[in-house]
């Protein structure tokens, strides 16, 4: 691959789906800093917030077996630019100030962005070399992690010159403009997309494609841990930091926000970092799966950390947390690599389907957990938020022994892929 194409991949490809996987980001990240706003507007314990926000997630996961046939079939472009005009309506209706309409708009929303961040691993598949997939991973979620960090201070600046709902019908009018981006500009890879286009649709066809998927030796040892980690990553930078930043730690709004800053300027910086570092172990024939694997004990560490370290450190960790997140994001270039092309759309919208389900249900379960506890003037004690994260810590560690378990058949696995 000369220098000159690398140029126009990265121009006319990477980055327009990158910006439509930062918008994503902003639209899933936002209610960590408007969520106390919100909270008091429309009178919301903990387990209605957890519940309203966690519906984005609901809405990804449950769009994703669409998704995913839809990017293999109608190419990442087409797929894109319809999903984010549903994005636009979502938001104008979340700008509406009823609770019905803040609830069937977050819905809304979640199904417009349910194809970008597996269109964003789609185009990686098939614009890029396999020995360059980590990097141009951790590249394009490290930068569209530009959106989480949108979602922090810079959203609670912005909420001091307009209201909450003003600030939504910008974000609306922003997602339209991206489509159009998307639908004019950025070209179809016609060689990976012409195969399952040429075929002749059946949907049961297609649904037996996710079964053999699932069947794959790869997704099943290392996809539960990517999972659960997702799980955690989307239910805590989503909402719960800032509300632990502001319960335990006894931060006030624009300390969190700062906080969550640089949480997701960590986030950028590991996924670029871990990235990079990734694809010199690749040619130095390193194995990525070991790199994933440590990556996401680091991660599970950090999260303990949090609990058994002094409250004044909590700001630290939680950028540890958001450093390591790019382990268990390596899945994706793995998992890519195992199915044929032709199924890499639904690979990847598979793995994401579980992850933002294990996400929904850790956001609701959280503040189902914390609801149990009684809040004085708004504020949950530290132990109800401890307890949540422990149960969301043992999740992952089961995940991980799983992985160890399975190191057989993975093993053989890989030696077929003839590589590691």
């Amino acid at each position: 691959m000369t220098h000159r194409s690398n140029i126009y991949i990265i121009g006319f490809v990477s980055v327009p789906f990158m910006g439509a996987y930062l918008l994503s980001e902003l639209f899933r990240n936002i209610n960590s800093t408007i969520g106390p706003v919100l909270q008091q507007e429309f009178a919301l314990d903990a387990a209605t917030l957890g519940l309203m926000t966690s519906l984005f997630l609901f809405a990804v996961a449950g769009s994703q077996i669409f998704t995913g046939i839809l990017l293999d079939r109608l190419g990442a472009r087409r797929t894109v630019a319809m999903l984010l005009i549903i994005a636009a309506i979502g938001a104008m209706l979340f700008a509406a100030r009823n609770f019905t309409t803040l609830l069937v708009g977050r819905l809304l929303i979640g199904i417009g962005m349910s194809g970008c961040w597996t269109a964003a691993f789609k185009v990686n598949a098939d614009w890029w070399p396999k020995d360059r997939l980590a990097l141009a991973n951790g590249a394009i979620i490290g930068l569209a992690g530009l959106g989480s960090l949108a979602a922090t201070l810079p959203t609670r600046l912005l909420l001091d010159v307009m209201p909450w709902n003003d600030l939504f019908v910008w974000l609306a009018a922003l997602t339209v403009g991206m489509a159009v981006i998307l639908f004019t500009l950025v070209p179809e890879n016609r060689e990976k997309t012409n195969t399952a286009s040429a075929d002749r649709f059946n949907l049961l066809t297609e649904l037996q494609g996710f079964g053999l998927i699932m069947k794959n030796p790869v997704i099943i040892a290392i996809a539960p841990v990517s999972i659960m980690c997702q799980g955690a990553w989307l239910s805590y930078q989503g909402l719960w930091a800032g509300i632990w930043l502001r319960d335990v730690t006894g931060l006030a709004p624009t300390p969190v926000a700062t906080s969550l800053l640089f949480l997701a300027i960590c986030i950028v910086i590991g996924n670029l970092c871990l990235g990079l570092v990734a694809d010199i172990l690749i040619r130095l024939r390193v194995s990525l799966f070991r790199s994933m694997f440590l990556a996401c004990c680091l991660y599970i560490l950090a999260q303990i950390l949090i609990i058994f370290l002094p409250a004044s450190a909590a700001t630290g960790l939680w950028m540890l947390f958001g450093f390591f997140l790019a382990g268990p994001i390596f899945a994706y270039a793995l998992i890519s690599q195992a199915v044929p092309a032709t199924h890499s759309g639904r690979a990847v919208s598979l793995l994401n389907l579980f992850a933002t389900l294990a996400g929904f249900l850790m956001q609701y379960g959280i503040g189902a957990v914390v609801n149990q506890w009684v809040a004085i003037d708004g504020i949950y004690p530290a132990a109800a938020h401890i307890t949540a994260l422990v149960a969301v810590i043992c999740v992952q560690l089961a995940a991980l022994v799983w992985w160890l378990l399975r190191r057989g058949p993975l093993n053989q696995a890989v030696r077929d892929m003839g590589s590691a």
